[in-house]
C-alpha cells in the first residue's frame, strides 16, 4: 500500500495536480485512500528520503517536487539503463514479448482517433498501454539485475506522469507513440544498435518534456 501511495503521490506531484509548496497531510490522505496512518507515513518518508517533500513534526509534509535538473539527470540514468535494456531485449525477446510490444498500444490508438473519449478515460489507456510497453521491454532484457535496477529508477521519476504533457499537445501525443513504434521496430528487427538509439531518445525527449513543465510551473 505504501508503494501504491508513494507511486500516485508522485505523480499528482509532477502533474501538478499537487502543487510545490503545499502541505501533505497524514490524516486527510489516509481518509482518501481509506488506509491507515501507518502507509501514509511510510509513504511520506520515502517522498522525504527521495527530496521531493520535507516532512515537520506536527505540520505534515512540504512539497519541494523535482527540480528540472533533478529530471533530467534521472532522465539521463534511465536513458542508458533502459536503452541497454532495449538493446539486450532485440537479442532475447521471446516471440510472446514481441507480440506484446507491438499490440500494448493498439487500443490506445484506437481510443486517440475518437472524440467521445473523455480524457480520464484515455489517461487510463495511456498509463496501461505505457506500462506494457516498458514492462515488455525490460522483461525482454532476460536481466533480472537490470530489471530491478530500472524499477527503482522508476520510481523516482514514474513514467505516467507524463500524460499531463502529451495530453496538451497532439503533436507531442503522435511524437510520443512514433518512438514507441521505432523501439518496436528495432527490437523486432533484432538490431541491439537501433534499439538502443531509440530507447534512449524516448527516455530523453520524456524527461526533457516534464523538465520543462517543471520549471515553467515553479516561477
Amino acid at each position: 500500500m505504501s508503494d501504491s501511495l508513494v507511486a500516485e503521490l508522485q505523480r499528482r506531484i509532477l502533474n501538478g495536480r499537487i502543487p510545490i509548496g503545499s502541505w501533505l497531510r497524514h490524516e486527510a490522505i489516509a481518509e482518501e485512500f481509506g488506509v491507515s496512518r501507518t502507509p501514509v507515513r511510510e509513504a511520506l518518508r520515502v517522498l522525504q528520503a527521495q527530496g521531493i517533500v520535507t516532512i515537520t513534526k506536527n505540520r505534515g509534509a512540504l512539497v519541494e517536487g523535482l527540480s528540472g535538473r533533478d529530471i533530467r539527470e534521472l532522465g539521463e540514468v534511465r536513458a542508458e539503463l533502459e536503452g541497454l535494456a532495449a538493446s539486450r531485449a532485440a537479442e532475447h525477446i521471446t516471440d510472446s514479448g514481441l507480440s506484446e510490444l507491438r499490440t500494448a498500444w493498439t487500443e490506445f490508438e484506437s481510443a486517440l482517433d475518437r472524440d467521445d473519449v473523455a480524457k480520464t478515460e484515455l489517461e487510463r489507456l495511456w498509463s496501461d498501454a505505457n506500462s506494457r510497453f516498458h514492462r515488455a521491454v525490460l522483461e525482454g532484457s532476460d536481466s533480472r539485475q537490470l530489471i530491478i535496477t530500472i524499477t527503482e529508477i522508476s520510481r523516482r521519476l514514474p513514467s505516467s506522469s507524463s500524460f499531463t504533457i502529451y495530453a496538451r499537445s497532439s503533436r507531442l501525443m503522435r511524437e510520443n507513440l512514433q518512438q514507441h513504434r521505432d523501439v518496436a521496430d528495432a527490437i523486432g528487427a533484432h538490431d541491439p544498435r537501433a534499439a538502443r538509439q531509440a530507447m534512449s531518445i524516448h527516455i530523453r525527449s520524456t524527461a526533457e518534456h516534464l523538465a520543462r513543465w517543471a520549471e515553467d510551473n515553479d516561477r
